[in-house]
């Protein structure tokens, strides 16, 4: 149970080089890898930065403590959580979350922005207030509304957050209480109606709706107290020896949780009582049988695990703060939160020394600063080099198309990212009007990836916010006369300023540089990259074929039918180009990026209703797999 409620009961130059001629590849800035963005940070982080990822230490809302800040800076702290209360508004919050993350430097986080968090559930229980913040209701209240409704609410409440530089709430509760009579005296949760309800089908849909509108506000929610505190009658931050004697392994109050991790949660708090029928020995929060066994096993999470509070609470009191540090990441842990930073020292020099001496121990210690990183990319904190990983549109790690059907269904073909494929969504209707369709990366600043569509009828290019797990919300015009260019690609940042931008070809044969503007739109004027490109009936974009660092293209030799490809300079340029690959005559070229896993792009091509997979390697392409067989009449978009 969280001791917070008592707290408060112009635009870059663009560098061009341009050449046709073909010439040896360049050389890569970057060295080869086959490892996700996450793994790549993790590789070269010292040991000392990946302990620090395991730890959320808190902070006053209302502004940096010392002890806070040496703990980002000398303890390579990845996440910290905001404590107390503040009524200052939206502004003020930005300004000390901002503060933070400016303490995020090479040397103390290797770069990665931090996870910062806040209790913004509702009712007694929230810490951020006043000017651009609503007032939210409690849990209980919004149990009440449509799950329609609480989304909908919980999508503005998200972006509130996200605007005051939060992107972590530690909120939805997914604990059920039994009854309206008992909540009165369940001391952590109903006793301050932090519960959406008194069944576990009210509360799991209520808590799945409000992380679904956290997730669609850009805010990773966190659903918490794992296995459940609806049925204990002491609050574990002030009391010892809290005991669950009900909650079963295979109890149906667990439901709630499985739902708001449903929703999009990606963090779960685990409790601090002991639960009699599970784990008689020990707390939930240093189990194994609870952590590993149900968390990992039972529900296959694969997100992060956090700790109800490990610095205060009387429910741990019994362990020194070091052995409570240990063995919460012993028992299959990953983000230990203490409140209290003061403790953060002697927690993170017991981890260290557990891993100087036991080799399994430290190979958990590895696992959890990756998953820790992992949801990190998620969230869109660490992105690959030279550009978004446009491809993955539903956020689930592997790289997906668009398809618009005959009867103008767009439809999402997800891939496994093991070059197979996971079911289809279909996420909207009445796309026949479209005769272009983009996957363009996250083009509005959210963290996640969006579409693009160009009506056939006027060129008017749409944008289609993605609501970061493969829905599609409201489209809007962005910009006017893209009928008149003969190709369009979604590169990523092609310019190298941060954000995706666009790359087209004109009627005379001449590449534009469209640069987006990180929020949904893209900058007045256009750049040319270069000329003689109407001698290429297929170009699109590759991602970072090359593994230099920055975004790529392949272009289709209208005459030999030969396949280039084309180096990004990471300014807006194109630095050489080199033959890749020969006899793609009437293919359609299409590139979901790294569609197999192995962390180098790939092409897929079309011929008839046939899709095949030619993997690449860096510098060309291996031998062609059929991977599906599609719809007639059907049109894919990579």
């Amino acid at each position: 149970m969280d001791n917070r409620i008592r707290a408060g009961a112009a635009a870059a130059t663009v560098a061009m080089v341009w050449s046709l001629a073909p010439g040896p590849p360049a050389q890569a800035t970057v060295a080869p890898t086959n490892r996700t963005p996450a793994q790549e940070v993790f590789a070269r982080m010292s040991d000392a930065q990946r302990v620090g990822q395991l730890f959320m230490v808190g902070t006053p809302a209302t502004g940096v403590s010392s002890t806070t800040a040496s703990a980002i800076t000398n303890l390579h702290v990845g996440s910290v959580i905001l404590t107390g209360r503040s009524t200052a508004g939206v502004t003020a919050a930005r300004a000390v979350t901002a503060s933070l993350q400016a303490k995020a430097t090479s040397s103390a986080t290797a770069g990665i922005p931090l996870a910062i968090a806040a209790d913004q559930e509702g009712g007694l229980v929230q810490v951020l207030e006043g000017s651009g913040f609503s007032t939210i209701p409690s849990a209980l209240t919004q149990g009440g509304w449509s799950t329609s409704t609480l989304e909908s609410s919980a999508t503005t409440w998200g972006r509130q957050l996200r605007s005051a530089g939060v992107n972590v709430n530690l909120a939805p509760v997914a604990d059920t209480v039994p009854s309206a009579s008992f909540a009165p005296h369940n001391a952590p949760i109903g006793a301050y109606d932090r519960e959406f309800g008194f069944t576990p089908s009210t509360v799991g849909a209520h808590a799945q709706a409000f992380a679904q509108g956290m997730r669609a506000g850009a805010v990773m929610p966190t659903a918490k107290h794992f296995p459940g505190l609806g049925r204990v009658t002491a609050n574990t931050d002030t009391t010892s020896g809290v005991k669950d004697t009900t909650t079963t392994r295979t109890d149906p109050y667990l439901a709630p949780f499985r739902a708001a991790v449903t929703g999009g949660a990606e963090f779960l708090m685990i409790s601090s009582a002991i639960y009699t029928q599970i784990d008689a020995a020990n707390p939930a929060v240093f189990s194994s049988t609870v952590i590993d066994g149900m968390v990992r096993g039972d529900m296959g999470f694969r997100g992060v695990v956090v700790s109800d509070d490990l610095g205060n609470a009387k429910a741990v009191s019994a362990w020194l703060p070091g052995t409570r540090a240990v063995k919460f990441i012993a028992a299959g842990g990953d983000l230990v939160l203490t409140v209290d930073p003061s403790q953060a020292p002697t927690m993170a020099t017991a981890i260290r020394s557990q891993m100087s001496t036991s080799a399994t121990f430290r190979s958990q210690v590895y696992a959890a600063a990756l998953r820790v990183l992992t949801v990190k990319q998620r969230m869109g904190l660490i992105r690959p080099d030279g550009s978004v990983r446009a491809t993955d549109y539903d956020e689930d790690g592997a790289a997906d198309l668009l398809s618009v059907t005959s009867s103008g269904v767009l439809q999402l073909v997800r891939g496994n990212d093991r070059a197979g494929w996971r079911s289809r969504v279909n996420l909207s209707a009445g796309f026949g009007f479209a005769d272009l369709v983009l996957l363009a990366g996250d083009f509005d600043g959210d963290t996640h990836p969006d579409v693009l569509a160009r009506r056939r009828s006027d060129g008017e290019l749409f944008l289609y916010p993605g609501d970061g797990r493969g829905g599609l919300r409201p489209g809007r015009v962005i910009g006017a006369g893209w009928s008149t260019l003969t190709a369009v690609v979604a590169p990523g940042d092609f310019s190298g300023d941060g954000h995706p931008d666009l790359l087209a070809r004109d009627g005379a044969g001449i590449l534009w540089l469209y640069r987006g503007t990180g929020t949904g739109g893209l900058l007045l004027g256009r750049t040319k990259v270069g000329a003689g490109w109407n001698g290429f009936d297929g170009i699109t974009a590759v991602g970072d074929f090359d593994r230099s660092g920055t975004p790529d293209l392949v272009a289709r030799d209208v005459t030999t039918k030969w396949l280039y490809l084309y180096r990004g300079n990471g300014a807006g340029g194109i630095t050489i180009r080199a033959h890749i690959n020969s006899g793609w005559g009437a293919l359609q070229i299409m590139s979901t990026g790294d569609f197999d896993g192995d962390g180098l792009s790939d092409l897929i091509a079309r011929s008839g209703n046939s899709l095949t997979l030619y993997r690449g390697t860096k510098t060309s392409l291996r031998a062609s797999m059929e991977i599906a067989t599609v719809l007639g009449g059907e049109t894919l978009f990579g």
